[in-house]
């Protein structure tokens, strides 16, 4: 589900202006939820109660996704529009405020779930590792850039350790899975 997630995403961010890629980042957003409980029922033995705080950051970062990407779609923006409250729907759901915090949201289970990978020793521990660094690194520029929004937390120089963390991550529970002690 990494990879699912990753390829739904990076494909949307670069097709973003044209007709597929909101529907791609749509996509992303509603395959994290899969991912999520994925991630939550690997490491919940750890420990149960992080384990279920990481994968409701998680799951609100799939919820602010999904609200941002279908505000975007033009049918829905014309219905929003014709009413105050719709109107205040689509200010709240304004995409690069909500991309924004869902971002920041998305670092915090990020990184409750790969402590929760330090801790279980499911996955090998410098890869565990190097995915709290990479989300903490990530965190701390989405904070920055929600304080102060011309910070460019949004480019890709921050995000490839998280990028490389996710990936290798996927890779080893593609292909290993997670070891845990009857």
């Amino acid at each position: 589900m990494y990879w699912i997630v990753l390829a739904a995403d990076l494909a949307g961010m670069q097709l973003h202006s044209t007709a597929m890629g909101r529907p791609l980042m749509l996509a992303g957003s509603l395959f994290t939820v899969p991912l999520a409980l994925g991630l939550y029922y690997a490491v919940r033995p750890a420990q149960a109660s992080l384990a279920a705080t990481a994968l409701l950051f998680r799951l609100l970062e799939a919820a602010l996704g999904s609200m941002s990407n279908v505000a975007g779609f033009m049918a829905v923006r014309t219905r929003l529009a014709d009413s105050s409250l719709g109107t205040s729907l689509l200010h709240i759901a304004h995409w690069d405020d909500t991309t924004a915090f869902a971002a920041f949201v998305f670092t915090i289970g990020s990184t409750i779930f790969f402590y929760l990978f330090v801790k279980s020793g499911y996955i090998p521990r410098v890869l565990a590792w190097w995915g709290v660094f990479a989300s903490a690194l990530a965190m701390a520029a989405c904070l920055v850039h929600l304080l102060r929004p011309s910070f460019p937390a949004m480019t890709m120089h921050l995000w490839i350790p998280m990028l490389l963390a996710e990936t290798s991550t996927g890779l080893w529970l593609l292909i290993k899975s997670v070891k845990v002690a009857d």
